[in-house]
């Protein structure tokens, strides 16, 4: 392997971290030896890749400055697109409001806007869930194809709490219901005290995304926030339908 793959996946060790790493762990994360975990993050720390904090370590700023990057460089990209969308449903809801792609048998959330009334959910763009246990994955994995359900299997269906779905047979019956309805529902298969309701993002005929809100169990209207939902996804799916159609 090369220095260059033992640094990117110095640095991809980090994706799941939620707080600063020492060396040791970042070495045994990452897969390689601690020489040479401390000499490359030495070397990223130099670029601006990594920061440290005596003797633990953080992603760095210039690894900020290209996330930017990255969506600037795309002014007709899903987030620019969506973005203004996901922000009504957040008002309109007073919930947190979720976009979301499928990477994998993973989610990976794109926005996130927290609700100010409602269970602090613990996401963050950039941040990825197991698919099987989220509204936004279900939902994708229903409007997708078989290989990324298969995918999905083949990792697990990893147990959350008591509600999380792990046998096959009911999670392909789930996805079924899900295709029938067009939205789909996340009952405290997460984390508990927690429901969420997504709906696709289907850009000609494939979907793309999917958008969700998340709140507690009690107190919510979940027939009016789901109505609200389908409309936020059928809006986003006809801005994006036409930003495509203007790049062509």
């Amino acid at each position: 392997m090369t220095s260059v793959a033992k640094a990117l996946q110095l640095l991809d060790a980090f994706r799941k971290a939620r707080a600063d790493m020492s060396l040791s762990e970042l070495a045994r994360r990452a897969d390689v030896p601690k020489s040479t975990a401390f000499r490359l993050l030495a070397e990223l720390e130099q670029s601006g890749f990594v920061a440290r904090n005596g003797t633990k370590y953080r992603l760095g700023l210039s690894c900020f400055e290209l996330g930017a990057r990255y969506s600037m460089c795309r002014p007709n990209g899903l987030r620019d697109t969506a973005s203004h969308f996901v922000s009504h449903l957040h008002t309109a809801t007073g919930l947190t409001a979720h976009l979301a792609v499928l990477d994998g048998p993973e989610i990976l959330h794109v926005e996130k806007i927290q609700g100010p009334n409602n269970p602090v959910v613990l996401t963050m763009p950039g941040q990825r869930h197991p698919a099987s246990c989220t509204a936004l994955g279900k939902t994708l994995l229903a409007f997708g194809s078989s290989e990324d359900v298969r995918t999905a299997l083949d990792a697990g269906l990893p147990r959350f709490t008591p509600h999380s779905i792990t046998d096959p047979r009911r999670f392909m019956s789930e996805l079924k219901r899900i295709r029938e309805s067009g939205v789909a529902y996340n009952r405290q298969e997460l984390s508990r005290e927690l429901v969420c309701v997504a709906a696709p993002i289907i850009v000609h005929g494939t979907i793309e995304a999917a958008v969700s809100v998340s709140g507690p169990t009690a107190g919510v209207r979940w027939d009016r926030t789901e109505m609200l939902v389908r409309r936020a996804a059928a809006d986003i799916s006809a801005a994006r339908g036409r930003n495509m159609r203007s790049q062509i």
